[in-house]
C-alpha cells in the first residue's frame, strides 16, 4: 500500500488533475451567473478544494510513515526537482529538455490557435489547459522511459 501511495504522490497525475480542475473552474466561470454551466463552476472548485485537501492529507500521511523518505506537501519546488544524487539530476535535466521541445514547438501552435480561433471566448483556457496537461505528460513520460518503470 506504502509502494502505491508513493508511486500516486510522486506521479504529476495529482497536479494534473488539480490544474485540469482550475482551467476548467476558470472557463465555466465565464458564463452568465445565471447560466447553468456556472453550476459546473462551483462543482469545480469544490472538486479542487476537495482533491487538495485529500493530496494534502495523502502526503502528510505518507510524510508520517516515511520520515526518511518525505514529499513536501507545499512550496515553490516540485518533488521531482528535489534531486538526491548526480543519477535523478541526469534523468530530471533530460525531462526538463523534452518538457523545453515541447514548448518550442507548443506555444507557436498555440499562438496561432488562439488567433485562428479568436472569435471563441474558451479558445485561451483549452490551449493553456492542453499545455499545461502537455508538459505533465511529456515530462512523465520521460521519467518512466528512463526510470524503466
Amino acid at each position: 500500500m506504502s509502494k502505491v501511495l508513493e508511486k500516486l504522490i510522486r506521479s504529476p497525475i495529482v497536479p494534473m488533475l488539480l490544474f485540469l480542475l482550475l482551467v476548467s473552474f476558470f472557463a465555466f466561470s465565464l458564463y452568465d451567473p445565471q447560466d447553468e454551466k456556472q453550476i459546473l463552476a462551483r462543482i469545480f472548485l469544490l472538486l479542487l478544494a476537495a482533491l487538495t485537501f485529500t493530496w494534502y492529507v495523502l502526503v502528510k500521511r505518507f510524510n508520517k510513515k516515511n520520515p526518511e523518505n518525505r514529499v513536501r506537501s507545499a512550496g515553490l519546488v516540485p518533488s521531482e526537482f528535489l534531486d538526491t544524487d548526480e543519477g535523478q539530476q541526469w534523468i530530471t535535466f533530460k525531462a526538463c529538455r523534452n518538457v523545453y521541445i515541447f514548448f518550442s514547438v507548443g506555444l507557436p501552435i498555440a499562438a496561432g490557435a488562439c488567433f485562428l480561433f479568436s472569435g471563441f471566448v474558451l479558445t485561451p483556457f483549452i490551449v493553456i489547459g492542453v499545455l499545461g496537461v502537455g508538459q505533465y505528460l511529456v515530462y512523465w513520460q520521460t521519467i518512466r522511459k528512463l526510470n524503466k518503470y
